[in-house]
């Protein structure tokens, strides 16, 4: 008789959460965290692993307490969001109704909460923007960005949107070339997960399993094997400005959404739909990182500098200044800065962003904090350069 503890497998189960169009298999993150606690646990306090994530209602029980859960539209009608059950609702009312025109769920949470978080909903398959958007760390409701002041709540969420705010959420086919909105609600990874970047881990799970004394990640995507190409359209499929999907002439039809993989060639799969670009001019700063990043002195005058020269894409580091200030001084172990400079009281030399990488007025991104009247967001500049206004020279 053989006893339980004699008997060893080699059959491991690991359970399919969503499946790519492309055959890749995702599995959850708990199968990450048995070999990289450390980095998973770090990775999911980021802003890119809160992107999008399904509503806690729980975490607006004091909002919807102390604050105004109104939001009043120029055109007369108004919202209301209120909490039914374990679900937030925003419902919509026009004058003289007492019965919501619109009442829909606020089913997905999109952003991390520093600046603001908008939310989605399903109806059906169909995935829709609400209109009603938190300002802040939870200072407000209001009138969603790029929203007239009039109802409106059927804005209809593309792959496009959702291939930067998830991990993957299968498109379902559509009958014409038409872009549509519709997906398999039961193949959605929400968050930009462990796979997003290190492309499929089912097979290296599962290696790693069955040899856990093997140390050396195999058939896992290693950014070190990456050229510097690559590593900053990884980045860029998401930091690089208003990009629309690429025309694939033999299929007569627009390159999907989600065919980008880390390690091919972006411009493959996106084109550049800046018309500022077009125009030369300035590039805007909402999402157009990368760009500006290239633009710099830094990058120009660098080798093989990308994102993560500066970012760790596991950790949270906003607000970090002192480390990123590190960051520049291991280049710039000597400033160049001048007399006049160095006497301003103002000046924080433990922080080089603050002058060097100022906040600057997005003109895409504004927000409606008061009827008529749009307040522009506030973009860290990635144009890493001298800004004499910043430091009181001009």
């Amino acid at each position: 008789m053989f006893s339980c503890n004699s008997y060893k497998s080699e059959f491991v189960e690991i359970d399919t959460i969503a499946t790519h169009r492309n055959g890749m298999e995702f599995v959850s993150m708990q199968e990450c965290i048995a070999c990289h606690k450390d980095i998973v646990e770090s990775h999911m306090k980021t802003s890119h692993y809160k992107t999008s994530f399904k509503t806690d209602a729980t975490a607006f029980d004091e909002m919807l307490k102390t604050l105004s859960n109104e939001i009043n539209l120029d055109d007369g009608t108004k919202i209301v969001i209120k909490k039914e059950g374990n679900t937030l609702f925003q419902d919509f009312y026009v004058v003289g109704n007492q019965t919501p025109v619109y009442h829909t769920p606020m089913d997905i949470t999109i952003g991390s909460g520093f600046r603001g978080q908008s939310f989605l909903y399903w109806n059906e398959e169909g995935l829709f923007q609400n209109q009603a958007s938190v300002f802040g760390t939870m200072e407000g409701w209001i009138n969603s960005p790029g929203y007239a002041s009039q109802i409106n709540n059927t804005r209809e969420v593309v792959p496009r949107c959702m291939e930067c705010h998830s991990s993957y959420a299968a498109p379902l086919e559509s009958s014409s070339n038409r872009i549509s909105n519709t997906y398999d609600i039961e193949n959605v990874v929400l968050g930009i997960d462990c796979q997003r970047c290190h492309g499929e881990v089912k097979e290296h799970v599962l290696f790693h399993k069955k040899n856990p004394d093997i140390k050396d990640g195999q058939h896992i995507l290693k950014y070190s094997e990456l050229t510097q190409q690559q590593r900053i359209d990884a980045c860029a499929l998401c930091h690089s400005g208003f990009r629309q999907p690429a025309w694939d002439p033999l299929e007569r039809k627009f390159i999907p959404s989600f065919s980008y993989q880390v390690g091919d060639e972006l411009n493959d799969y996106l084109v550049n739909n800046n018309s500022r670009a077009r125009n030369n001019q300035e590039p805007e700063i909402h999402a157009n990182q990368i760009k500006l990043l290239m633009d710099s002195k830094c990058f120009i005058m660098s080798e093989n500098m990308d994102c993560a020269t500066c970012h760790d894409p596991h950790a949270q580091e906003r607000g970090d200044f002192q480390n990123f200030s590190l960051k520049c001084i291991s280049c710039h172990q000597s400033q160049n800065h001048t007399e006049k400079t160095l006497r301003l009281t103002n000046a924080n030399f433990e922080d080089c962003t603050s002058c060097h990488m100022p906040f600057v007025d997005s003109q895409a991104m504004k927000i409606d904090l008061n009827l008529n009247e749009l307040t522009p967001v506030k973009i860290r500049n990635h144009l890493i350069s001298i800004y004499p206004q910043e430091i009181n020279l001009h």
